[in-house]
């Protein structure tokens, strides 16, 4: 099973797995902003691994683009709707509008994962709903606008705002291109920025 890392695109989500484990343990204790900007590069090569398939497709061995397309799929689910969820709850203190927003994200995103995995893209090249991708690059932003609003405030927002995102999953009204081609280093740039704010912010945290 570990020669199946030796694929390029499968060892790019393999390191994306190293720092959604970082990420976490971060968060979980008491780093929401740190364990956020390590996440974002399990983002950002969630995208590179991709890219890195669909290049070197004529070189992969039968049946390693299967084992990668469910390897990457579980990166998916860890960055994309695990880590907000268990976010949501630690900046709303466990309430009961936290414990809501999770639910909703999580039944949402394993809704979503398991029908793109089913069915993929549009013949567009487009995804249905909007992709569990977004939910990290949204929590970062939240996380930096974070000073400027009121702290009695702040937990709500973000729980609402995962709420509508939930529903967004799984409706089919939208159509989303898929991040390719030039749009690849565009959000490479976005997450290290990010990465290196949120850095910033923690280490002005008293």
């Amino acid at each position: 099973m570990l020669l199946y890392l030796r694929d390029y695109a499968n060892a790019i989500t393999a390191v994306g797995y190293v720092f959604a484990i970082a990420g976490l343990f971060l968060a979980l204790n008491g780093h929401v902003e740190l364990g956020t900007s390590a996440m974002l590069w399990t983002w950002f090569l969630d995208h590179w691994d991709g890219h890195v398939a669909r290049k070197t497709g004529h070189l992969r061995r039968p049946g390693v683009a299967d084992f990668g397309k469910s390897f990457d799929g579980f990166a998916d689910f860890i960055h994309g709707v695990v880590f907000p969820a268990a976010v949501i709850i630690l900046v709303g203190e466990g309430s009961a509008l936290s414990l809501v927003a999770s639910l909703l994200l999580v039944l949402a995103g394993a809704i979503r994962l398991s029908y793109f995995e089913n069915v993929g893209l549009t013949s567009g090249a487009r995804f249905t709903g909007i992709p569990v991708s977004y939910d990290t690059p949204l929590l970062a932003i939240m996380l930096l606008s974070r000073p400027v609003i009121p702290a009695s405030v702040f937990p709500t927002l973000v729980a609402a705002a995962f709420i509508i995102l939930a529903i967004l999953h799984v409706t089919t009204a939208i159509r989303v291109p898929a991040i390719r081609g030039v749009a690849v280093p565009i959000a490479t740039a976005f997450a290290l920025a990010a990465s290196i704010a949120l850095a910033m912010v923690s280490t002005m945290e008293p």
